[in-house]
């Protein structure tokens, strides 16, 4: 089933209006039936009668009863007005007219059995709360514009001062946002706070980012420097090897070890051989000198030659021999220092190309915190979106100011000028929200008025409020002990006015002067009593 809403007519402001209230489990009110009339209604109780408890009702019915968490829930108005007897009761019905149509609207706040049923009693049809929405009935009136509207109290501050400040706030927040909830103020105030908790982790990663690079910076110079005493030694061994002959292209310094051992090994054979041919000389001669005695001479020189030449190839055999094993160990420390000088090399050459791409990573490394330098980071782009966000406000609320804060003034000027029969003509505000009030003769500031008068400006800046922010339907004006600080002449134009306005007020109170001045100034109302 498709649910009709009931239209009026473009231009043709109609009231809404409050028909019934029935009250099944709510606080320390049970069972109980109120009817309202479509102009003034009293709701006349002693203290503690339960006349808040209505206008809470009233409320809930309309925005709903939120249940907070954790210890929040202790005291909030589900726990407060939450029923101990029945508490599966918990709810009511309101019947009211709006949008040219009868409603009954029904609901349950027991958390466990939470309902709600909205019936269009013109059409019998039952409207999908989630798909029509409740707020667009009431004419797009939300919970923040009921509660700083139509739902009006007593100002709460008790000194002078105080009270002052309470009423400029209340004047400034309807002016600067045409809401009193919305204090935007407070919202620039909040994105200043976001916007410094994002600059400040903007700082600290800025900070970080440049230790980092130092750090990095650092481990780069202490990797060169090692890279350069490593190419200092390693150039150390080319010298070394130079002068070994190890290097290609010098003198090679094996072959001349290689030549030199060969020559004395040769040497040292040819007089080995040397001393024996001279050896077999010296005693062929002595056989020949025993053999032949006629030649004993010549044998005996033969012989002493031959010893004399074996004793100087054998001299000369030693020295060679010496030579040579003196070549070997020569060789071989050579070739010793030619392994520990190649082991050397190879270690340092394999410490060098570590270091080498140790560097080249600290450099890429580094490289990338440069190029994110430039990269604007996630907080910053939120600070940029900050800035937006209040650059918006800003525009917002001075066009605010200009469209809804002029016409609030000059509707709130009119009102206090009708309740007060002209003794103070307008309300004035400067741009640091300091209100004065002007008679015709001249400018008083708050600080001179008396508590009454200002209580009046209260009233009127609710009043010019609710009709700004209602302008779809005139909602339902509920005043909660509002008059207490009024006088008799006070509280009659407040009521004369209203009577003219021709919309339905609901007026609690505890004192029967109300009524007694609805019925000495002849203004029909509707008397309802809680007790």
């Amino acid at each position: 089933m498709v649910f009709r809403l009931c239209w009026r007519r473009a231009g043709d402001r109609q009231n809404m209006i409050i028909r019934q209230l029935n009250i099944k489990n709510f606080g320390k009110i049970h069972d109980k039936t109120l009817e309202f009339s479509p102009g003034i209604n009293v709701l006349y109780g002693e203290n503690e009668s339960g006349k808040t408890t209505v206008h809470t009702f009233i409320k809930s019915m309309f925005f709903g009863l939120a249940r907070m968490r954790g210890k929040a829930a202790r005291n909030d108005a589900y726990s407060t007005y939450e029923p101990w007897e029945n508490p599966g009761l918990y709810g009511g019905t309101i019947w009211f007219t709006g949008k040219g149509c009868r409603y009954r609207l029904s609901r349950n706040f027991q958390k466990d059995h939470a309902s709600c049923e909205l019936l269009n009693e013109d059409t019998k049809e039952l409207a999908d709360i989630d798909a029509v929405g409740l707020e667009k009935i009431l004419g797009n009136v939300s919970e923040a514009v009921y509660d700083n509207t139509v739902s009006v109290a007593q100002l709460k501050s008790v000194t002078g001062q105080d009270l002052v400040r309470e009423l400029q706030n209340y004047m400034a927040a309807y002016q600067g946002a045409g809401d009193s909830s919305i204090d935007l103020g407070r919202a620039m105030q909040m994105l200043k706070m976001s916007r410094k908790g994002y600059q400040v982790q903007t700082d600290r990663k800025q900070k970080e980012t440049e230790q980092e690079q130092q750090k990095l910076q650092a481990q780069m110079d202490y990797v060169v420097n090692e890279l350069n005493e490593l190419k200092g030694k390693l150039d150390q061994i080319d010298e070394k090897e130079d002068s070994l002959g190890m290097r290609p292209g010098a003198e090679n310094g094996a072959v001349l070890l290689d030549e030199r051992l060969a020559e004395a090994r040769s040497k040292r054979n040819r007089y080995a051989a040397g001393m024996l041919t001279s050896a077999v000389a010296g005693i062929v001669g002595l056989v020949l000198s025993a053999v032949m005695a006629d030649k004993i001479a010549v044998s005996l020189i033969v012989a002493v030659a031959a010893a004399v030449t074996v004793g100087f190839c054998g001299k000369q055999q030693m020295k060679y021999a010496r030579e040579f094993q003196k070549r070997i160990r020569m060789k071989s420390r050579w070739m010793s220092r030619q392994e520990k000088l190649k082991w050397s090399r190879e270690s340092l050459r394999q410490d060098y190309d570590e270091k080498e791409t140790a560097l080249r990573n600290i450099q890429e490394e580094y490289r990338e915190y440069e190029e994110n330098s430039y990269l604007p980071a996630s907080e910053d782009l939120e600070v940029q979106a900050l800035n937006i966000a209040m650059e918006t406000i800003e525009m917002l609320s001075g066009n605010i100011h200009h469209q809804v804060g002029r016409k609030l003034r000059i509707r709130t000027s009119q009102i206090l000028s009708e309740i007060t029969g002209g003794k103070y003509q307008d309300v004035l505000m400067d741009p640091d929200f300091h209100m004065t009030v002007n008679t015709g003769d001249r400018t008083v500031s708050l600080e001179r008025l008396s508590r009454g008068t200002m209580e009046q400006i209260y009233f009127s800046l609710r009043m010019a409020a609710g009709e700004l922010l209602c302008r779809e339907e005139s909602f339902p004006v509920i005043l909660d002990d509002v008059f207490g600080m009024y006088d008799e002449e006070r509280l009659a134009a407040v009521l004369r006015w209203m009577q003219k306005e021709n919309k339905q007020i609901i007026i609690s109170t505890c004192h029967k002067r109300e009524m007694e001045i609805l019925e000495r100034e002849g203004i029909p109302y509707q008397k309802l009593i809680l007790s």
